[in-house]
């Protein structure tokens, strides 16, 4: 047998190798980078995520499959202009292979854009004149003229067919629903007929629970028997339900089955209207909560130092709903004992009047206090605000360290409105918060000196990207009182701590008396600023700037801190820990703060 001399199979097989590197080379490529020209916005988004040759994991990066997507990539530029009514587009591609990368280009040209030429919104049946749904066609962006987009023609299907099952049409289905389009002439024709259906009504409510007046718990009902069947009532129904104290478990069914059978029967019957109206039953089932509940709490912070509580709640004290809650709160500044009876009142859902009572020792800047209080108050619902009347009466004993031990009584109404929207209560993307207090008293009536205080407070959070969030809060108060020194501490304003003016003690920004002790003042002034970044996951860093002052008037001195901190995102709320820096105090370099608690 011949055989090749050695040299000759040595030459060989390295140019085999060599051709066999040459040919599985682009497998080894790190990435593709796509570019897709002529067409921008929306458009060449969906065109991207489109784009086959854009979604290849790393570990086919091969020549084989590249090519493939490549292949595929003016079907599928054409697939996705589509819904924005480009049907006939022109494309230019372009690949290669360059260094580790490959390079796709598309030039797009989308060409003519498809417009709506003839277009049918119409609702057949009893319903067809039906306000919600003829504000949905009214509202339509679909018009003839108009450049054909598909999302536009869904949201008018979805808008008109909601707004019938909002107003009890259940049965409601479109007999006609078509995008017609001729590309050639760019032009589509469009036909979205809703026939109705009979209209159904709420029927009678049935409540099977054993622990309230079943006229209590009617009082939550969104509706009334004979009005249009909603399924969103029902919904909004069973969350009302479930938040509250009394019930652990909340089913509702709606036997719209029945409400057939009923209405059929009914106009079966003779001398019956033909048509009747088909009334859906509805059953509520609700198991009940345990009557007590327990809480035991503590943690730390540097304004508060260590804290810990105590808490009971008696949740159903008889068939109306009333309730009792007590709270022992101990801190190294603040020690008190409180209660509260709670009935609900109008829509009791969310309405309330509160008898409470407290006895709690405090320090406000350099002062101790003692006080006892009793108050009543009622809170409501008032457009988008909750609306709050109260009527506190309080006996105050507060002395300076070695100082005149002092009494102060007052009795005083107020008014306060509290605003609060969040897109997530414990992580706040965009959100913000807003109240508005204003109580005073008078030696007319039982106060030991005539005041009235102003305070109001917002907060708010914006997103500037998946990482980045802006803070800012502020506060202002005043106070007009005929004798400053007869006015509590707990009625008077300071500044500085952890959610005030970082890089100052709690309270130690305020007027002082000649011994240089911090006896608050009459007018209050904070803001702050503040940029978080998540580095990882949960956790980021903020840099912050806060000013504020707490005086006798309202030329204010405001004091500045800086600083920077650590976030963590925690499932029970923020964790803050802040290292500021005190601009308008020689005596201090640094100051840590800890808190934990939401953004507004």
């Amino acid at each position: 047998m011949y055989q090749r001399p050695r040299r000759a199979r040595s030459v060989l097989t390295a140019l085999c190798l060599s051709a066999s590197i040459f040919l599985v080379a682009p497998a080894w490529a790190a990435s593709v980078k796509v570019i897709v020209e002529g067409i921008d916005g929306e458009r060449r988004d969906n065109v991207l995520r489109f784009l086959s040759i854009n979604r290849l994991p790393r570990a086919e990066l091969t020549r084989g499959k590249v090519e493939q997507a490549h292949r595929l990539a003016r079907s599928e530029i054409e697939s996705a202009l589509q819904p924005f009514g480009y049907y006939q587009p022109v494309t230019e591609s372009y690949l290669a292979f360059e260094g580790d990368t490959w390079r796709a280009r598309y030039r797009v040209n989308a060409g003519p854009p498809t417009s709506i030429t003839s277009l049918n919104l119409r609702a057949d049946g009893e319903g067809a004149a039906d306000a919600g749904i003829q504000a949905a066609i009214a509202n339509s962006k679909l018009a003839v003229g108009r450049t054909l987009v598909h999302a536009e023609y869904t949201a008018t299907r979805s808008a008109m067919l909601q707004a019938a099952y909002d107003a009890g049409y259940l049965d409601a289905e479109f007999s006609a629903a078509a995008i017609r389009v001729t590309p050639r002439e760019h032009r589509a024709d469009i036909e979205l007929l809703l026939a109705t259906g009979p209209r159904f009504y709420f029927g009678p409510t049935t409540i099977h629970q054993d622990v309230l007046d079943d006229e209590f718990v009617r009082r939550y009902l969104t509706y009334r028997q004979g009005d249009p069947f909603n399924t969103d009532r029902l919904s909004n129904l069973q969350l009302a339900l479930s938040d509250t104290d009394y019930f652990n478990q909340v089913e509702i069914q709606a036997d719209r089955e029945s409400a057939m059978a009923a209405a059929g029967a009914a106009d079966a019957s003779e001398g019956a209207t033909p048509g009747a109206s088909p009334q859906v039953p509805v059953t509520i089932t609700a198991r009940p909560r345990k009557t007590q509940k327990y809480t035991i709490s503590g943690g730390y912070g540097t304004d508060t130092g260590w804290r810990g509580g105590l808490g009971v709640e008696l949740r159903r004290l008889n068939g109306r709903g009333h309730k009792f809650r007590s709270d022992l709160r101990v801190s190294e500044v603040k020690q008190a004992l409180s209660a509260r009876y709670v009935i609900p009142i109008d829509d009791v859902a969310q309405d309330t009047l509160t008898f409470g009572a407290a006895v709690q020792a405090e320090e406000y800047g350099d002062f101790d206090t003692k006080n006892v209080g009793f108050g009543i108050a009622r809170k409501d619902s008032w457009g988008v605000f909750r609306r709050e009347f109260y009527l506190n009466a309080e006996r105050e004993d507060f002395s300076l360290t070695d100082g005149e031990k002092r009494k102060s009584d007052i009795l005083y109404p107020g008014f306060g409105l509290t605003y609060t929207w969040a897109d997530d209560p414990l992580r706040v993307r965009r959100g913000a918060a807003l109240s508005f207090d204003v109580h005073g008293g008078t030696e007319t009536l039982l106060s030991e000196t005539d005041f009235l205080q102003l305070k109001l407070t917002g907060a708010s959070v914006l997103s500037l990207g998946d990482r980045v969030r802006l803070l800012a809060r502020g506060e202002w108060g005043a106070t007009w009182v005929d004798n400053f020194a007869d006015l509590p501490p707990s009625q008077r304003f300071f500044a500085g701590g952890d959610r005030s003016v970082r890089g100052y003690g709690y309270q130690e920004i305020s007027p002082v008396n000649d011994r240089r002790q911090d006896i608050g003042g009459e007018y209050l002034a904070v803001a702050s600023i503040e940029a978080e970044y998540l580095v990882y996951d949960d956790y980021g860093i903020a840099v912050f700037l806060d000013a504020g002052d707490a005086a006798d008037d309202m030329e204010f001195d405001f004091q500045r801190g800086v600083g920077v901190g650590f976030r963590w995102l925690s499932p029970i709320g923020t964790v803050r820990l802040d290292i500021a820096h005190p601009l308008d105090d020689s005596d201090e370099d640094f100051r840590l703060h800890f808190s934990l608690g939401p953004d507004i």
